[in-house]
């Protein structure tokens, strides 16, 4: 980590106890939880009792915190043994400092940190093993942001607390930069916009995480889709298609039984066999590719299909389309030798880079390889040899990387790619996956040239990844605006009074027989006459709010002069009808 970010998160850290000092002095009763740094600020979790605290309540907290600032503190740590951080805890009512200090080690130290005035009073204390600044002069510009609800160590048994966040930057410019980009994030909010464009709904009779998609919200699914297809169809990938439910056996098979808790089963009443609905699609993929005799001269086999996978969550957890219970993968998995590897890792590179550039995302690459946990199944060899290839692949595409520990599949190491919107946030979305271990599991095998049988490699691609996440993430992208090939509704006819009509007719005429061939092949121009009674005005402002790329307005001088009123969203202008379909074909 660079210096001055070890700087700012050691400052919110402190600031993350300034603002635990700032609540008891203002509520004496409360019970502290725990206090972190996080990116972009701090919080803390406190038991409130029977306070209840609410973003009224954050100015004054606030107003608490800075007075504690100008006292000009200093910090200093300290150890204690067991015993005396028990002691310490217990006398001060801090049950869940206790249940903290009783988890740590027998025998080991324990580090504390010290608040204190300049004449040595001491401000606050507490179980904390840093970092921290020095004193209070090294404290930046920090804003509390919000309330939340959050359960003790992330345990939905256990109690409920108050999380209170701040947000922290060294620099009041910097402060102010952040507060403005989160007032555009809260105006870009897919959940917002999802309403207003008429996108998606929910119901609560179908469920939490299972969004129901509109006809617009469909289009624009369906345009994601067939852009992503595109690049894999290029390249010789067929589509298959497999059934929603498998028996369990499968994922026991695959290893998926263990690693995935959240795993929806049930058993048939009428055959008594123990089903689930898939989490994912490769295991049956895999059947494909067993389903007869290969030869190397097949090989790369190349799968492709769009389909939901299932996985349940905590309630709590899912909101909008970011993270849902029915999820849409645009998947696909190759068969290929080792030999083969490099290649189908380089298209696979190229066109996640050109994907990503035509959306206007920048992307950055994360190599997730494994930690030293239990949780992935094959051998260390194996994983040895898959993450050599990996990087071997990053470096050979001159692609600027960073490796993330523990971030790996279960079943094998993978490049992650990390989107990065409008506003500067990262987005883990498209994803290339190298496995040898599901290939073993299932005894794969191919005819090699030599007449022996080999373990094909299989390597797993998602260029978007979960339609749903992809589309929240775009629609706060582009607010909302999107690219005129995949906008649900590209173009919208506003006449100004009825004797436009006839020549409407003819302005349809042409817009019918207009096909858009870029980014993707046969793609129907999707248009809507607006010839309701209302002002032009009026018009406008609904084309407008529902953020329609291409507006046409015809009036009587339109028709006398076979052109039509042209308004993009950053420009205005008239156009040929002869013209039109080559001027729209263009944006």
């Amino acid at each position: 980590m660079a210096e001055k970010e070890t700087n700012v998160m050691k400052m919110r850290h402190t600031l993350s106890h300034v603002l635990a000092a700032a609540v008891l002095e203002m509520y004496p009763e409360v019970k502290l939880g725990i206090g972190p740094a996080i990116d972009d600020g701090f919080y803390y979790d406190i038991d409130f009792g029977k306070a209840k605290i609410t973003e009224d309540d954050l100015p004054k907290i606030e107003k608490k915190m800075r007075g504690i600032v100008k006292r000009g503190f200093k910090m200093s740590a300290h150890e204690k043994t067991r015993k005396e951080a028990l002691d310490w805890a217990a006398s001060k009512g801090e049950k869940y400092k206790v249940e903290l200090i009783e988890d740590l080690p027998a025998g080991e130290k324990i580090s504390f940190y010290t608040m204190t005035t300049p004449d040595g009073k001491v401000l606050f204390e507490d179980l904390c093993k840093g970092p921290h600044v020095a004193s209070a002069k090294e404290i930046g510009e920090f804003k509390l942001s919000k309330v939340a609800g959050a359960y003790w160590r992330g345990d939905e048994k256990r109690e409920m607390l108050t999380r209170l966040y701040g947000v922290a930057f060294e620099t009041a410019k910097e402060l102010e930069d952040y507060l403005a980009r989160q007032e555009e994030a809260k105006a870009r909010d897919h959940r917002k916009l999802g309403q207003q464009l008429e996108l998606y709904c929910s119901s609560p009779l179908v469920g939490s995480g299972l969004p129901l998609f509109t006809p617009r919200g469909t289009i624009l699914r369906e345009m994601l889709n067939r852009f992503a297809q595109s690049y894999r169809e290029d390249r010789g990938y067929q589509k298959v298609c497999i059934p929603h439910i498998a028996l369990v056996d499968l994922y026991k098979t695959s290893g998926h039984y263990e690693k995935f808790p959240e795993l929806l089963k049930f058993v048939s009443s009428e055959s008594g066999d123990e089903l689930a609905l898939k989490p994912v699609n490769c295991p049956h993929h895999a059947q494909i590719f067993a389903s007869q005799p290969r030869s190397y001269k097949e090989l790369p086999v190349k799968y492709l299909e769009t389909t939901m996978v299932y996985r349940d969550e905590r309630k709590g957890e899912l909101g909008g389309l970011s993270r849902v219970r029915a999820i849409t993968q645009d998947d696909s998995h190759v068969f290929c030798t080792e030999d083969q590897v490099g290649e189908i890792f380089g298209e696979l590179i190229e066109s996640a880079k050109d994907l990503y550039a035509r959306v206007d995302m920048k992307l950055k690459l994360r190599l997730s390889f494994r930690d030293d946990g239990d949780g992935y199944i094959g051998t260390k060899e194996m994983w040895k040899k898959a993450e050599t290839a990996i990087q071997e692949m990053a470096d050979k595409y001159k692609m600027d990387y960073f490796v993330g520990l523990g971030e790996a599949a279960m079943y094998g190491p993978k490049m992650d790619f990390m989107a990065v919107d409008a506003l500067g946030r990262e987005w883990q979305l498209a994803t290339v996956q190298l496995d040898y271990a599901q290939p073993e599991r299932f005894g794969l095998e191919y005819i090699a040239e030599d007449g022996s049988k080999k373990r094909p490699v299989m390597v797993h691609c998602a260029l978007i990844g979960s339609i749903e996440r992809f589309m929240s993430v775009f629609i706060e992208h582009t607010a909302g605006w999107f690219p005129f090939w995949c906008a649900p509704e590209q173009v919208r006819i506003l006449t100004v009074n009825d004797k436009v009509a006839d020549y409407v007719k003819e302005v349809t005429a042409v817009l019918s027989g207009v096909v858009l061939e870029e980014p993707i092949k046969r793609n129907d121009l999707r248009f809507f006459v607006d010839s309701s009674a209302d002002s032009l005005g009026k018009k406008i402002r609904r084309a407008t709010e529902m953020k329609i790329p291409c507006v046409l307005i015809v009036g009587p001088k339109d028709a006398e002069g076979k052109t039509v009123s042209v308004r993009l969203r950053d420009k205005e202008e008239t156009v040929k009808l002869s013209k039109l379909a080559e001027y729209l074909r263009e944006l």
